[in-house]
């Protein structure tokens, strides 16, 4: 337990302010399907292999992505999936 949050502290000391506040922001505003997309953004999905990944049509994905990029006050997949990797969300945040 205590080696996990050592590392997550690593991971997340070399992150912007905007990292850290799109963060803050995920937990505070992200229901569990948004922080599934959120994931598999961060591992660098396209909508429509989230789509495959979570069993959702590729427009519901688009609607989550919209909802997910509001939330956290992001314009594009880079600025959220970022963050998504360094808080372990993603896989390869792993």
């Amino acid at each position: 337990m205590h080696e996990e949050r050592a590392a997550a502290r690593a991971r997340l000391s070399g992150l912007t302010e905007r990292e850290r506040d799109v963060l803050a922001a995920i937990g505070d505003g992200l229901t569990e399907r948004g922080r599934d997309v959120l994931a598999a953004i961060g591992d660098g999905l396209t909508n429509a292999e989230v789509a495959r990944r979570l069993g959702l049509s590729e427009t519901t994905v688009k609607g989550y992505v919209s909802h997910v990029f509001e939330k956290l006050g992001c314009a594009n997949r880079t600025q959220a999936g970022l963050p998504a990797q360094a808080a372990g969300l993603s896989a390869s945040g792993e």
